[in-house]
């Protein structure tokens, strides 16, 4: 884990000195360990080269980036979880090593195939990669979107990064705050964001997960697809009690890769499925017992102690809770936004910060997640709707449905996730997804929700409602939250469910395994039986992970008002009387909540740059 940044292009408006020795200071926080750079002239070109360490695997001076050999050179964000057999491969070609690194062995992959096998890496990344005998630059990001990449391309000079504080450095600041991409994100929240790739600056792009750009000395840029997921169709002839055992087969695989570093790994541990399983299977895989954390919720509603203190039990972890500290977070929060150049999705992640916190001051380098097993199996309340709306012109939808209102509707506390009606009607919409939002227009001058469309990616419904939760709306901004925090913290998240096999199978799967009979993530239930503790199994309460506003706020104190009105252009967009009275009730609902925690980051963030 690490930070990359670089440059290629004419050479009157390459990087100086100065300005490759701020940006690297810059790129300390992702990189704490270690940070050099590479700078060569081609003819009338220049390429520039950035990077600052997180050391995880071989961390030895020999392993330090950039990397370069006789044909290429690569500054790389992330972990190749099966480096180990893509170096038996390149070993059968002759190709010698000199060091251990997943980074060396990406080197010579490249080397060899360029982008021709990309998908046959398996991991998470963000890398550039410049041949020395074709003077061609590669940026490739992973699948998911695990680890981000940026980039600007403007009068035939291509800008790049891990993080958008590294362009604008480059750049010497000339960047322009988006207004139209704030506006969406103050108003539409997080789900909006990653509905395209632009960003909070104007002209200045995400590489797409699954992509990869190319540009040589003299060609414009080139975007190609690697990874074609929705080419993946569902088998309705799968045998369910065979795909199960697969299907375990394949989650130990995928942990013992994730699993691979030189240095202590920690899980974090909830009372749910996902983290179960990676504790669970970790600790069978592990010589040593695995260090879970949980964090000591100050919510009942939130509180999932009980099942926390049945895992433990069964797992037979090493465990420690780590205690929330109430209003002691507007520093933090000023200098993520700050060091990242990037709002927090959600004051949930504040809980995250907390962790990572603690967590990298007991030693930890590396920390296991469960994001991605509720978006991969159907695994949240509003994917029992999708599923049963799938299903509503067919025989089995009432069983389907009394099952669902029996065993799951019980545990949910919003009433719009427990009206199937009100849902349906909703979801004829264009814009069904963010229809909650609509109740918030009150708070704005100007509110055009028409602006905001519900794509459609697959022909089956259900499975494309998980493909844009996987792809545009819940898990880009689970890893945007996660990567940003933990980072921060110099800590790397890794994300065992991010999978393109798990992926795969799961949306091959027939959609009765991942929801039936009123119980969601069917299958991977079932392929736990034994290895996971039984009441975490059989529970259908999804508790989550969710803190409230004031349990980091005092919502009503002069700071947080003076924080959160701070900024003319923000205020300009709100309506400063409704927010005020909003902040005096008593319970807030999530929306509420979510509102006024989008205008405090994106005012600070505003300030920050001092743009508007």
């Amino acid at each position: 884990m690490c930070g990359i940044a670089g440059y290629l292009g004419n050479l009157n408006n390459s990087p100086d000195n100065k300005t490759i020795k701020r940006t690297l200071k810059i790129m300390s926080t992702r990189g704490p360990d270690d940070k050099n750079y590479f700078t060569k002239n081609v003819y009338t070109k220049n390429v520039t080269l950035l990077h600052s360490r997180l050391s995880i695997i071989d961390p030895s001076k020999k392993a330090s980036q950039p990397f370069m050999d006789n044909e290429g050179i690569l500054i790389f964000n992330g972990a190749i979880y099966n480096y180990l057999e893509l170096r038996q491969e390149l070993k059968e070609k002759k190709i010698k090593f000199y060091t251990k690194s997943d980074t060396e062995v990406l080197l010579k992959y490249l080397n060899v195939y360029g982008t021709s096998k990309l998908n046959e890496l398996e991991g998470m990344w963000s890398f550039a990669y410049f041949n020395f005998k074709k003077n061609k630059l590669i940026l490739s990001r992973d699948r998911f979107g695990e680890k981000p990449l940026y980039y600007q391309y403007s009068n035939s000079n291509l800008l790049f990064g891990s993080n958008l504080n590294y362009i604008n450095s480059i750049n010497k600041n000339k960047s322009s705050l988006n207004k139209k991409k704030i506006e969406e994100y103050i108003k539409f929240g997080w789900r909006s964001v990653f509905s395209s790739n632009d960003t909070f600056y104007k002209k200045v792009f995400a590489l797409e997960p699954g992509t990869y750009l190319v540009k040589d000395l003299s060609r414009k840029v080139k975007l190609n697809k690697y990874w074609h997921p929705k080419r993946i169709k569902i088998n309705e002839g799968l045998n369910f009690k065979k795909e199960k055992k697969l299907l375990k087969n394949q989650l130990f695989s995928e942990i013992k890769k994730k699993l691979r570093t030189d240095f202590s790994i920690a899980c974090l541990l909830s009372g749910g499925v996902d983290s179960s399983t990676i504790a669970s299977v970790s600790n069978k895989i592990m010589s040593n017992k695995i260090d879970c954390f949980s964090i000591k919720s100050l919510d009942k509603n939130y509180d999932e102690s009980k099942l926390i203190e049945k895992n433990i039990k069964h797992i037979g972890c090493s465990h420690k809770y780590i205690n929330m500290n109430k209003y002691n977070s507007f520093k933090e929060l000023k200098d993520i936004i700050n060091k990242t150049s990037s709002v927090i999705p959600s004051v949930t992640w504040l809980l995250f910060a907390i962790m990572c916190k603690k967590i990298k001051k007991l030693g930890y380098k590396v920390v296991l997640s469960g994001i991605g097993g509720d978006e991969m199996f159907g695994g949240y309340y509003i994917h029992h709707l999708h599923y049963l709306k799938s299903i509503m012109n067919k025989k089995k939808f009432k069983k389907q449905f009394n099952s669902w209102k029996k065993k799951t509707a019980i545990h949910i506390r919003s009433n719009e996730l427990k009206d199937f009606k009100s849902y349906v009607k909703k979801n004829k919409l264009k814009n069904r997804g963010f229809s909650e939002i609509i109740e918030l227009s009150k708070y704005f001058h100007k509110f055009d929700i028409g602006r905001i469309k519900s794509n459609n990616f697959l022909n089956d419904r259900f499975k494309n409602e998980l493909y844009k939760d996987l792809f545009k709306q819940t898990l880009p901004t689970q890893l945007y939250g996660a990567d940003n925090i933990s980072m921060y913290y110099g800590l790397e998240t890794r994300c065992p469910f991010l999978s393109k096999d798990i992926y795969s199978k799961s949306f091959s799967f027939p959609n009765n395994f991942l929801i039936n009979e009123g119980i969601g993530k069917v299958i991977l239930r079932s392929s736990m039986i034994h290895t996971v503790e039984k009441n975490i199994l059989n529970s259908t309460n999804k508790i989550g992970f969710f803190s409230n506003l004031k349990n980091f706020f005092k919502i009503n104190s002069k700071q947080f008002r003076k924080t959160l009105f701070s900024n003319n252009y923000v205020n300009s967009i709100i309506k400063k009387n409704k927010i005020e009275k909003l902040l005096k009730k008593k319970e807030l609902t999530n929306q509420e909540t979510h509102l006024i925690f989008n205008i405090l980051n994106i005012a600070i963030f505003c300030n920050q740059k001092k743009q508007y």
